[in-house]
């Protein structure tokens, strides 16, 4: 996970650029079907792998060339991980789609004429960064989750980044469910659950007894409690945290993390009490998400913030960079309290 800084930070290199079409570059039939050989999920906002194919399976496909098209696919299934690396050039075009031994993932398009690159690179337990270039215009953006991104940007990443993604599984429906997602997050937060972090507290002290029956006790009840967990257990203090208590943290982000394939009820529900997705939310053009998004994030922080949803929109910029800024920033270590006020996540972790 990331460390303490904004789920995405937007960097932008002059004015943004047209929204002309956008010209696709898409395999074969015969290599997109073999790109298909894995299935993709979204798993807590990152894209996994696995396949159904038996372990020891290593093939290359090519390179092949059609005039001046040339592709090539390698393709290799172990019992425990899968890799893939597809390349495809031409007439000026690259595409290449790369899920290495490693857990990295990568997209990867670049056109001479015009001069347009996007990069999509998905690291093992880090960031998500995510890079386009068209022209002499530049925009980066680094993420913890794709739904962050897409929170943040999703005209940006409904048009150069889903399309690809959408090659490994067509009918993912991605942006649909951005949508969907955001939409879900504004309804419940108008008639918001109270998040009980006093007893989610009380169970993570409880993951440092010294009995390893309240410690295993403490851990399954944690699980069960599901993704909503994950911002509160994100942004526990390591300089709080026993090492019996830092380990078994850490295996739980991992486990609900991963247990999930991604769907609109479970990603709103792990975003209800995140921070940053509501930060998002401040930059939309209705008014009423934007009044919801503040209410969400002081009742988050525990305390206002220095945000007027109903200014113009040039005031409102300035005070989301401030915004930005200040939560971009690691805050200082505080004394740990018996419990953490309701409704509240404390702040993120320094090493996560």
């Amino acid at each position: 996970m990331l460390s303490a800084c904004l789920a995405c930070a937007l960097v932008l290199g002059g004015v943004a650029a047209a929204q002309a079409p956008l010209r696709q570059v898409v395999p074969s039939k015969e290599n997109a079907a073999r790109l298909r050989w894995l299935q993709y999920r979204m798993v807590a906002g990152r894209v996994a792998a696995d396949s159904n194919y038996p372990p020891g399976m290593n093939i290359s496909f090519g390179p092949s060339a059609n005039g001046r098209r040339r592709e090539h696919l390698r393709l290799l299934i172990l019992k425990t991980r899968a890799s893939i690396h597809y390349d495809l050039s031409g007439e000026g075009d690259k595409l290449s789609i790369a899920l290495d031994e490693s857990g990295e993932f990568a997209v990867r398009r670049v056109s001479a004429e015009p001069a347009y690159e996007m990069e999509f690179v998905q690291q093992p337990g880090g960031a998500l960064l995510f890079t386009i270039v068209e022209g002499e215009r530049q925009r980066s953006l680094r993420s913890r989750s794709f739904w962050h991104l897409y929170l943040a940007e999703p005209k940006t990443v409904e048009r150069h980044l889903v399309p690809y993604l959408e090659l490994l599984r067509p009918g993912w429906q991605l942006a649909a469910t951005g949508r969907a997602i955001e939409d879900a997050m504004v309804q419940r937060a108008q008639h918001p659950e109270p998040l009980d972090t006093e007893h989610w507290q009380q169970l993570v002290d409880q993951l440092g007894s010294a009995k390893f029956s309240e410690r295993e006790t403490a851990e399954h009840d944690l699980l069960e409690l599901g993704q909503v967990i994950l911002p509160f257990l994100e942004g526990l203090r390591s300089d709080q945290l026993d090492a019996e208590q830092s380990d078994r943290v850490a295996a739980l982000v991992d486990r609900l993390s991963a247990q999930y394939e991604d769907t609109t009820d479970r990603v709103a529900t792990w975003l209800a009490a995140d921070r940053d997705a509501w930060l998002a939310l401040l930059d939309r053009d209705e008014p009423i998400k934007r009044r919801i998004a503040v209410r969400r994030l002081e009742r988050l922080t525990g305390s206002e913030i220095d945000f007027d949803p109903d200014a113009d929109a040039q005031a409102r910029e300035a005070q989301l960079e401030k915004l930005r800024a200040r939560y971009a920033e690691p805050e200082p270590a505080a004394p740990k309290s018996p419990a953490a006020p309701k409704d509240s996540v404390p702040p993120p972790r320094a090493d996560r």
